[in-house]
C-alpha cells in the first residue's frame, strides 16, 4: 500500500517504483481524493478525511477479495505494508490515531516531521518544515496557488528533488532529465483545484502528531507494526532531524525497537524518485525483515 504526496499526490508519482516492488508485493497506488485521476469534490481536503478514505479503500479491498483476503493458517485478514511520503506520512500517522496500526504489519515514513510548523516548546528550525512552516507562509503559498498555480508547483518541485535544493558537483542528472521530471510533475499537480490544495496544506502543516505517534506505535499502545524513517541530508523540505524524530517518538521508553531510521544523501524530499534502485532495496529488506542499511 502506497501513500502519496501533497501537490504531487497521484499513482503517477510511483511510477518508477511500482515495477520493481510489483515483482515482490501486489502493490495498490490510489491518486487521493481531488489528485491525479480521483473525483474532485468540493469538501473533505483535510487530513482526516484522506486518513478515512484509505481506511474505507482498506476495507473495499478486503471485502471485495473476500477469502482471498483471508490467512487460513493464521486464521486473521492478511496483513497490509504502507509507505507514506510527505503528506502520506501524516495520512498514515491518522489512520493509527483512528483505527489503530492494523492491518499494517510495516510503515514506512519518507521524509515528514510529526509536526511541520515551528512552535515554542524547541521545535524550531532543527525539525520544522525548512520554509512552509507558519501561518503567514501558507497564506503566501495560497495566494501565489491562486494567482499562479504554475509558479506555486515549480517551487514545490525544486525543494523537493536534491539536485535543485541541495545541488552537489558530482549530480549526473542532465539539463534535458531535469526538464522532463519538471514537466511530469508540474503535469501532474496541475490536474488539482489549487484553492483546495491550499486548504489542504494549511491543514497539514497545522497537525502536531507528536502524541499520537506515541500513543498508537509507542510503548503504551498495542501496536507490534514495524516502522522505517527515511529522511535525507539533501531535502529543501526538512532537516532531517525531524523526521527521525518519529523513531524516538516511537522507541521511547522500550526495550523493543520497533522503529530504525535511516538518512540518505542520494536523493531529497522525493528520494524514491530520485534513485528508485536504492530505495527498492531497502523497502524490500524492511518488508522482509531483514536489516536495513543504506546501499
Amino acid at each position: 500500500m502506497h501513500q502519496l504526496h501533497g501537490f504531487t499526490g497521484s499513482s503517477a508519482v510511483w511510477k518508477r517504483n511500482i515495477p520493481g516492488l510489483a515483482k515482490t508485493y501486489r502493490v495498490v497506488a490510489p491518486d487521493l481524493r481531488g489528485h491525479g485521476e480521483s473525483d474532485k469534490p468540493r469538501h473533505g481536503y483535510h487530513v482526516l478525511r484522506l486518513a478515512q478514505d484509505l481506511h474505507e479503500l482498506v476495507n473495499w479491498i478486503t471485502a471485495k477479495e473476500g477469502r482471498e483476503s483471508w490467512d487460513d493458517e493464521k486464521g486473521q485478514m492478511r496483513r497490509w505494508k504502507a509507505i507514506g511520503g510527505s503528506l502520506g506520512c501524516s495520512i498514515l500517522w491518522a489512520y493509527a490515531s483512528l483505527f489503530t496500526t492494523y492491518p499494517f504489519t510495516h510503515m514506512i515514513f519518507i521524509d515528514q516531521s510529526p509536526l511541520q510548523n515551528s512552535d515554542l516548546s524547541g521545535w524550531d528550525s532543527q525539525f520544522c518544515n525548512r520554509g512552509m512552516n507558519s501561518a503567514p507562509a501558507v497564506s503566501a503559498l495560497q495566494a501565489t496557488l491562486a494567482l499562479s498555480p504554475s509558479t506555486a508547483h515549480k517551487g514545490t518541485i525544486s525543494a523537493c528533488l536534491s539536485y535543485r535544493s541541495h545541488p552537489l558537483s558530482s549530480d549526473t542528472v542532465s539539463a534535458e532529465e531535469a526538464a522532463s521530471d519538471e514537466a511530469f510533475f508540474l503535469g501532474e499537480a496541475m490536474k488539482g483545484d489549487p484553492w483546495w490544495y491550499g486548504k489542504l496544506m494549511a491543514d497539514h502543516t497545522a497537525l502536531d502528531w507528536r502524541d499520537d505517534i506515541r500513543a498508537t506505535f509507542g510503548k503504551e499502545s498495542d501496536s507490534t507494526t514495524k516502522v522505517l524513517v527515511l529522511a535525507s541530508s539533501r531535502s529543501g523540505c526538512f532537516p532531517a532531524a525531524g523526521p527521525m524524530a518519529v523513531v524516538d517518538l516511537v522507541n521511547g521508553g522500550s526495550e523493543e525497537k520497533r522503529a530504525q531510521g535511516l538518512i540518505v544523501e542520494w536523493g531529497g524530499h522525493w528520494l524514491y524518485w530520485e534513485n528508485p534502485v536504492k530505495f527498492e532495496k531497502i523497502v524490500l529488506d524492511f518488508f522482509a525483515d531483514k536489516e536495513v542499511m543504506d546501499v
